[in-house]
């Protein structure tokens, strides 16, 4: 069980609304691609590579994208960032984390933001910071 305690988040919530949404939004996507970067690049590390396949590799599509509810309704949070393989991968992916039956899985994706979790938030609290203070 992971369990994380957060502090100061109706502070931050009133720091972002007072940028304007369209701000906040470019605020929470900057800092969220660059916090999950170090989760790209240790997936990217782990992940499953086959030297004698000749097609595109897991590993060169795993990245980091971003949506945000200003351009998809469907999403409940202001910013959501995945990381991960493309579509095309995401059966290997899957096969791979959690194994099949001529499989033993092999972990790649849950590990990379488990071990890195103290360095993303890291990451997030100084860039959020940072887009705060830049564009009052």
């Amino acid at each position: 069980m992971i369990r994380m305690e957060v502090q100061g988040l109706a502070e931050l919530e009133k720091q972002l609304m007072a940028l304007g949404e369209k701000v906040a939004v470019k605020v929470l996507t900057d800092a969220g691609k660059e916090a999950m970067q170090i989760v790209s690049e240790d997936m990217q590390q782990h992940a499953g590579y086959d030297e004698s396949s000749s097609g595109p590799h897991m590993r060169d599509s795993i990245k980091a994208t971003s949506r945000n509810r200003m351009k998809d309704g469907r999403w409940l949070t202001v910013v959501t960032i995945r990381v991960g393989p493309s579509k095309e991968h995401s059966m290997k992916a899957l096969a791979q984390e959690f194994g099949t039956v001529k499989q033993v899985a092999s972990p790649f994706m849950r590990p990379a933001l488990d071990h890195n979790r103290a360095k993303i938030l890291r990451v997030l609290a100084v860039r959020i910071r940072e887009g705060i203070e830049t564009n009052r």
